[in-house]
């Protein structure tokens, strides 16, 4: 019997007609398996965030609802009887005592004057350093240092160390021109003015980075229009670079404000909090509550406080600087 063979074009090998009905090979198991699992690319996004989400909720959303659960307790580490659900006692003590007055009172002073004296400080040096011609880079290396100090290290070299009040160099250095030495660590408002001397040596570091950045970025045609019309150089600062530079600053202000509301580590260094309690931070405060006093509820209530305060600090701040950042970036397009 003769094998059938398909229709083909001349000059073309015949093809066994057998072989074109065949059917393709069977899928594998693996391959439908991969078929049937195959994702999307928005479910595949959410597979790639999947671990991000999972720290996050551990380390900051977890912690924070469970520090709110805890403030409607009398959760004490040092005492027998298991917690208890009190009602909105602890808010109310918050309210009422001024050993949390005054802390928050404190903070609030702390970081309005030293992120004021940081940022103008910051903002002079970064004018200076945008318009020099030489040795820009050098400066930009140099300003990076604070920022990779310990601020512990930072606040024992310059707080413990510098503002003795008895062997320090600014003691001695105040002694030697005839002045009177000043009180750095034992009068309540010197001792201020040394934690804010002390945070600047970082803050006014970050300031310095950020706004030199921002001034580098900016557009150079509306300075040079500016100018061609005849504006001065205090002119043009004024009316056309901090007009446009305005988002920046908003933003480091901002930043540096929340880390100020947070100090701890300096003031545990240098003042413990002292004399008293004139230089106590709310996060201090919160650290002898709950971790030293075992108060664990009363800690996170005051813990809850300090965040109520930056939360409304930051918004009428960008309430109060709205309209600038949108002049600015209006300006810009």
């Amino acid at each position: 019997m003769e094998v059938p063979v398909a229709i083909r074009p001349a000059g073309q090998e015949p093809v066994d007609a057998s072989l074109a009905t065949k059917s393709a090979p069977a899928a594998s198991p693996f391959s439908r398996l991969a078929r049937a699992t195959a994702l999307s690319d928005q479910q595949y996004k959410w597979v790639l965030l999947l671990p991000a989400i999972v720290v996050i909720f551990l380390l900051a959303i977890f912690p924070m609802a469970f520090a709110f659960v805890v403030t409607f307790t009398n959760w004490d580490l040092y005492l027998v009887d298991p917690p208890k659900f009190i009602g909105l006692d602890q808010w109310i003590r918050v309210l009422t005592d001024i050993g949390f007055l005054i802390p928050a009172r404190n903070t609030i002073v702390f970081a309005a004057g030293a992120v004021t004296f940081e940022f103008l400080v910051g903002l002079i040096v970064a004018l200076a350093l945008n318009n020099c011609g030489r040795g820009r880079t050098f400066f930009r290396i140099a300003f990076l240092l604070p920022l990779m100090v310990s601020p512990v290290a930072v606040a024992f070299i310059m707080g413990r160390t510098m503002f003795d009040p008895s062997v320090g160099p600014a003691h001695d250095i105040l002694v030697s021109l005839g002045m009177m030495p000043i009180p750095w660590l034992i009068d309540s408002f010197w001792a201020m003015i040394t934690l804010i001397i002390v945070d600047s040596w970082g803050g006014t570091a970050f300031m310095i980075l950020m706004l030199t950045a921002g001034l580098q970025s900016l557009p150079q045609e509306p300075s040079e229009a500016a100018k061609v019309d005849g504006a001065s150089e205090w002119q043009n600062l004024r009316y056309v670079t901090l007009p446009l530079l305005a988002p920046v600053m908003v933003t480091a202000v901002l930043i540096r404000s929340l880390d100020a509301f947070k100090v701890v580590d300096i003031i545990a260094t240098i003042t413990g909090g002292g004399p008293g309690n004139a230089t106590e931070s709310l996060t201090l405060r919160v650290y002898n509550i709950a971790v030293r006093g075992g108060d664990v509820s009363y800690g996170a209530t005051a813990g809850y406080g300090l965040v109520i305060i930056m939360t409304v600090f930051t918004v009428l701040y960008l309430l109060a600087t709205r309209s600038s950042v949108s002049a600015a970036i209006g300006r810009e397009r």
